[in-house]
């Protein structure tokens, strides 16, 4: 199964870092380099009504034009199911990343931090945005794939990193209250490196 590890240093925009390269978690074989151009994020109001999708896109990857990004608009006193897709759509028809951050959940986590959000990553007094994790993987640890915010009136910014966290010497790096960690130290207290991470501006009224 490949895996998607960080490219930061070569791909920094301002407000994103999203590009991905997938190796063998194997020592021996080769290198597969994956891109990830798409981060579409979909909120699903609770019971009912039209789905508000923002996104962090740049078709082309790489350089070149210049990627877009979104703002979050949201209605105050309302509760959310957000779910998180990674695409690269460099491929036709569109490579699913999503797929395999589900697949390989045992070593990935999204973290959502930023002033417009209060959660287990986070805590913002006042923040529009409460998010909770809504998914899991076989061994009871959040992902991140699927959340359920809550929000009342405000503004702010909202970043969503996915990390990469695999064994190490055969010993599992994601473990229990990883975001705990990131409240308290901020995402380099995480084992791993960093996939994707995008900045979202918010707006809840």
């Amino acid at each position: 199964m490949r895996s998607i590890a960080y490219l930061a240093s070569r791909c920094l925009v301002p407000s994103l870092l999203v590009f991905a390269a997938c190796s063998d978690d194997k020592p021996s074989g080769g290198n597969e380099n994956e891109v990830i151009t798409t981060v579409a994020l979909a909120f699903a109001p609770s019971g009912g009504g039209a789905t508000v999708s923002a996104a962090f896109n740049d078709p082309d990857g790489d350089g070149g034009t210049a990627p877009t990004i979104d703002p979050i608009a949201l209605a105050a006193g309302k509760t959310y199911t957000l779910t998180v897709q990674f695409q690269n759509k460099l491929e036709t028809p569109p490579e699913e990343i999503t797929d395999e951050v589900r697949d390989e959940s045992d070593a990935h986590q999204l973290f959502f931090t930023g002033t417009a959000v209060n959660g287990p990553a986070t805590s913002t007094t006042n923040a529009p945005l409460t998010q909770v994790y809504a998914d899991t993987d076989a061994k009871g640890l959040p992902v991140g794939l699927s959340n359920t915010i809550t929000t009342t009136a405000g503004t702010g910014q909202l970043t969503v990193t996915l990390r990469h966290m695999p064994p190490v010497n055969g010993a599992a790096a994601k473990v229990a209250d990883l975001a705990g960690k990131v409240k308290a130290g901020g995402l380099q207290a995480l084992p791993g490196d960093t996939d994707a991470q995008v900045t979202f501006a918010v707006t809840v009224q």
